[in-house]
């Protein structure tokens, strides 16, 4: 094995330097990725009676349906011309934080906001409630560079700024260690000598 990287270890080495300058260029490369999440959603149960328009009890309750949506830019190019898709337009929406947007009305009755761009590290909330409706199924999110990918959000906790320097310090620590093993190891394969004398 040891013959073998001494015969083609510049050779391979020539191949695989340019396929990882191709993959960390890809790899970093900026562009817009956008996500989205539902982080809440809730049915309030009103105990006040549904009344008809003469009077006539329909229902002993009332339900409030709420729900959110979060769309975020994670990338560090800008997403222009945001579509978020709903099944049908809900009785009331609300983006925040507020901003200028555009709504439209499918002809298959689909309910469309448009935003004309979400900087980088932005993020815009999408808050509906109807009263004794149900409100309308998220459909897509999408920009002209992608289609936002789904993701779950759940609480937690906030962890203080020291440990996550901390994790960051030591991640950075590790990630040096192997890379300066990968070195000494290539040039002891190739080199025969441990530290390429």
């Amino acid at each position: 094995m040891q013959a073998f990287f001494q015969t083609y270890g510049k050779e391979i080495v020539s191949l695989v330097v340019p396929l990882l300058a191709w993959v960390l260029s890809n790899f970093f490369k900026a562009r817009a990725r956008l996500l989205v999440a539902r982080p809440h959603a809730f049915t309030f149960l009103v105990q006040e009676p549904l009344l008809d328009q003469q009077g006539n009890q329909i229902s002993p309750t009332q339900t409030i349906n709420t729900s959110s949506f979060v769309v975020a830019n994670v990338g560090r190019e800008s997403a222009t011309k945001v579509e978020v898709v709903f099944n049908w337009k809900p009785q009331c929406v609300n983006l925040w934080p507020a901003r200028h947007y555009q709504e439209r009305v499918e002809p298959d009755n689909r309910y469309t906001i448009t935003l004309d761009s979400l900087a980088p590290r932005e993020d815009v909330g999408f808050h509906m409630f109807s009263i004794n409706n149900d409100l309308p199924a998220f459909m897509i999110a999408r920009c002209d560079q992608c289609v936002a990918q789904p993701i779950y959000m759940v609480p937690q906790p906030v962890v203080p700024a020291w440990k996550r320097r901390t994790f960051a310090f030591l991640a950075f620590a590790g990630l040096s260690t192997i890379i300066y093993a990968a070195i000494v190891l290539l040039q002891f394969l190739v080199l025969k000598t441990p530290f390429g004398h």
